[in-house]
């Protein structure tokens, strides 16, 4: 693919995410404050405790084998079917031992809810892995657009079902409910669209493909852990309430992160594995987009870290209160994630999983250390413990590591952060004159007043530095190119 078409795909293709993303963020920020108020912090207690349980089991869904499919350079028909074969296995398999060891996930919680939980919202695992193939192929053929309906049809729906589910008086089961009918959707919309039914299970199994897949399985398990042990340590000493307050607030803060990086990773690894040979090009496209997701979101968390009390207020309402602190804390903790949350890209376009997976053990390892410390102190004090972390133990070995692999620089990461979170710290010493010059002391002016004055000073930060000017600009060319209609040659996608 030319370096012009490569540039038309990733606009559109990114054009189509975004779009989706507004949809599925907005729908997803919505449900939070709807069900907040139609469901009580013990339903959603209930829910948190079993998520990690089950996100546990639905690492194996793929064995990796979905990213595997997408960055080979040549796939044929039977290592598809083998893919699904293997995928479809593991997830029954998984659905099984989730039905089997739910009364004993009830006694270790010691609340019997937890079994039926469990055993009902299994289903979720089976359907998740029957879609891994479909799903490969829609973004090793750049079908981005089809990937972005499939996004936003499992969060409205999902959405539409856990309403109507907490409605009806179903309480934490509304939540399950919700997960199941939004795979169900998902997995027929990418079934109608890909070119791939399954054959006879084979007979023989490709070594590479499963070893590709293993360190990425491997990477995802420590992650998990990381992931899912400030809910387990959370729910099991401090108890179900506090989860219910702590899972509020990870899930409007750090989820909507989630759901922008996850659904670019499906644009990003099919383009950039493409062109995972050209070193120059491969970091400029990469710069450009991290650049560009840091300027975006980031200002924006900020905003929220500073008014995490006003923030909760106006959404939440005044029950709610206890949340604001953990809220803050996760904001800071999650301040560079959109740009750091991408470094999988680098290590899964050029192959190097094993890279990955060691980072893995060591981040996971630091994470769930901090969780333990941080929990002396309450739920507060396990997303203070998780946000200091962070930037003292996690980021400067990302930054290592990244640096001696290439082609990407430490200071392609560390630049944003560092630019962007000196624009985010005079915000947080200009604020509080602004707001008394301006009289913005009610909740909602806080935060109009925040964010201006975070957007305005990060864009402010980016231009005044040559390289990230530089790179603002080249994707301003780039978008406004694209939006006349003309011929996409040179540039900032193109050219490195």
């Amino acid at each position: 693919m030319s370096g012009g078409s490569l540039g038309r795909v990733a606009l559109k293709g990114g054009a189509f995410t975004g779009l989706a993303q507004i949809g599925k963020i907005s729908i997803t920020m919505g449900s939070v404050v709807v069900l907040a108020r139609l469901l009580n912090p013990t339903d959603f207690g209930l829910v948190a405790a079993i998520t990690p349980i089950l996100a546990f089991m639905g690492l194996f869904q793929n064995l990796g084998l979905q990213q595997a499919i997408v960055q080979r350079k040549e796939v044929d028909r039977a290592l598809l079917n083998q893919a699904f074969w293997i995928s479809a296995g593991v997830g029954l398999a998984a659905m099984l031992i989730i039905f089997a060891v739910a009364p004993y996930a009830a006694v270790f919680y010691d609340d019997a809810r937890i079994s039926g939980l469990m055993r009902t919202a299994s289903a979720s695992l089976l359907i998740g892995s029957l879609g891994t193939v479909p799903i490969a192929l829609l973004s090793r053929r750049l079908r981005f657009g089809v990937l972005a309906i499939y996004e936003f049809a499992i969060a409205l729906t999902g959405f539409l079902a856990a309403v109507a589910g907490a409605l009806a008086g179903l309480g934490s089961y509304a939540l399950v409910v919700a997960t199941l009918t939004g795979a169900a959707i998902g997995l027929a919309v990418v079934w109608s669209s890909a070119p791939f039914r399954p054959a006879a299970p084979p007979r023989a199994i490709d070594g590479a493909l499963l070893k590709f897949g293993a360190n990425l399985t491997g990477f995802n398990l420590v992650n998990f852990f990381a992931r899912n042990a400030d809910n387990v340590l959370i729910g099991r000493y401090i108890g179900l309430d506090a989860l219910g307050l702590y899972d509020r607030a990870y899930k409007l803060m750090l989820f909507p992160i989630q759901n922008i990086n996850q659904p670019l990773s499906r644009l990003m690894v099919p383009l950039l594995s493409r062109i995972s040979d050209d070193k120059a090009r491969f970091r400029a496209i990469y710069r450009q987009v991290t650049w560009t997701l840091g300027l975006v979101i980031m200002p924006g968390i900020a905003t929220l870290a500073m008014c995490s009390q006003e923030a909760i207020s106006i959404l939440f309402g005044p029950g709610w209160a206890g949340v604001g602190p953990i809220f803050a804390w996760l904001a800071i903790a999650s301040f560079v994630q959109p740009v750091t949350g991408t470094n999988g890209w680098i290590f899964i376009c050029q192959g190097r999983t094993d890279i990955m997976f060691r980072l893995g053990v060591y981040t996971s390892l630091v994470t769930v250390a901090a969780f333990v410390v941080g929990l002396n102190w309450g739920a507060v004090g396990v997303a203070a413990a998780y946000a200091v972390s962070a930037y003292a133990l996690r980021l400067p070995v990302l930054l290592l590591v990244v640096g001696r692999l290439g082609p990407v620089r430490p200071m392609d990461l560390g630049g944003i952060v560092l630019l962007l979170g000196g624009a985010a710290g005079a915000s947080a010493l200009a604020l509080p004159l602004l707001a008394d010059q301006t009289g913005a002391h009610g909740a909602i002016a806080t935060l109009a007043l925040a964010g201006v004055l975070n957007y305005a000073l990060a864009l402010v930060a980016v231009l005044a530095v040559p390289s990230s000017r530089r790179t603002l600009l080249q994707v301003a060319a780039r978008l406004r190119d694209a939006i006349r209609g003309q011929s996409v040659r040179g540039g900032a996608l193109a050219d490195a």
